[in-house]
């Protein structure tokens, strides 16, 4: 037992001396070279992830906001008007485009026109203006002008359950013109304004596209 003894102990003092005295110090260096040689040892920190929140239409080329017909083309312009904004920013375009749309035919009167909005409203539509001119259409309901008919046809069908049956679907003449209105690069401020102009305006839309060729 005692030689056993004797044994541990001289092999820890051997130990010891090895450690502290005799062992090659590892320098920074080698440290470093260590390291790069274990990759599957470090762990990178994740970068947190942005939750800014993105403002849809901000950086656009363009806000497109319309269409107009007829008399509420006075309308769209009083509203830019408001806005105050640059007229080199703004680009007015009346085109003779082809288009699909949605509409009821004209009533015998204003006042039967009149009926039948307040009968859309009870069945829940409220996206629709009373034509005045041209005088071939007066006092038609117009609910929606479409680029495709497949669009026309899906709000065509939406109003049908509604049991808004008078409703049909006609191409759109030439003689519409409809207005359309064009802000450039808009910022925060006047994003949000004419996002509002939407609901002010019924039947017209708010969205980002390329602005239109000159």
């Amino acid at each position: 037992m005692r030689a056993l003894f004797l044994f541990l102990l001289l092999g820890n003092a051997a130990f010891y001396a090895w450690v502290n005295y005799l062992r090659t110090p590892v320098s920074p260096q080698e440290r470093i070279e260590q390291v790069q040689m274990s990759p599957e040892k470090i762990r990178l920190a994740a970068a947190p992830v942005s939750k800014k929140p993105a403002v849809p239409l901000k950086g656009a080329a363009c806000l497109e906001w319309g269409p107009f017909i007829g008399p509420e083309a006075a309308r769209g312009d009083t509203a830019m008007g408001e806005l105050a904004l640059p007229a080199a920013q703004v680009r007015r375009v009346a085109a003779d485009q082809d288009g699909h749309w949605v509409m009821i035919p004209p009533q015998r009167s204003r006042a039967a026109a009149e009926r039948m909005t307040e009968r859309l409203k009870e069945l829940g539509v409220t996206d629709f203006s009373v034509v005045q001119e041209p005088v071939q259409r007066r006092n038609a309901i117009s609910l929606g002008i479409f680029r495709t008919d497949e669009a026309a046809q899906n709000l065509l069908a939406g109003l049908q359950k509604r049991g808004v049956t008078e409703a049909t679907i006609e191409l759109r003449e030439a003689f519409f013109r409809p207005v359309m209105f064009y802000v450039r690069e808009p910022d925060d401020a006047t994003v949000a304004k004419m996002s509002a102009l939407k609901a002010a305006h019924p039947g017209t839309d708010v969205k980002a596209v390329a602005c239109p060729a000159k």
